[in-house]
C-alpha cells in the first residue's frame, strides 16, 4: 500500500480517494497510521461486515498473528469502484502482504476513468 502513494498525482488528477478496510481496531490504526505513509481513509472492520459485503472473506484460512482476535481475515483485495458503488476492476492477491505494484494500478485507472 505505501507504494500506492506513488500514484498519488494521478489519484488526485482522476479525483479518486483511497480507501482502505482492514480488521484492524480503530486504536490500531491510528497507532500504526503513518507506518505506511499512505494519505487514505482507513476503515475498521473486526467483525467484517464491509468485507462480507464485497464477499471477500479468506474462507480458506485464518493467516491472522498470534493474539488477532479477527474470526477471519479478508481476502487481499484491491479494488477500483465508481461513484455509483459499481466495481470497475478487481485485483486479488494470494499473499496478503503483496499488492500490485503501481503499474498495475495505474493501468486499471487509465483503462476505466481515462
Amino acid at each position: 500500500m505505501r507504494r500506492w502513494e506513488e500514484l498519488r498525482p494521478e489519484f488526485d488528477k482522476r479525483n479518486v480517494q483511497v480507501i482502505t478496510v482492514s480488521t484492524d481496531h480503530p486504536e490500531e490504526i491510528r497507532e500504526g497510521r503513518g507506518a505506511h505513509g499512505l494519505q487514505a481513509v482507513m476503515i475498521s472492520d473486526p467483525t467484517l461486515v464491509v468485507t462480507d459485503a464485497f464477499g471477500l472473506r479468506n474462507l480458506l484460512a485464518h493467516s491472522a498473528p498470534p493474539g488477532d482476535d479477527a474470526e477471519a481475515l479478508p481476502v487481499p483485495t484491491s479494488l477500483l469502484i465508481d461513484a455509483e458503488g459499481k466495481v470497475l476492476w478487481m485485483d486479488q492477491s494470494e499473499n496478503y502482504q503483496r499488492r500490485s505494484g503501481p503499474e498495475v494500478v495505474l493501468a486499471a485507472l487509465r483503462q476505466h476513468l481515462d
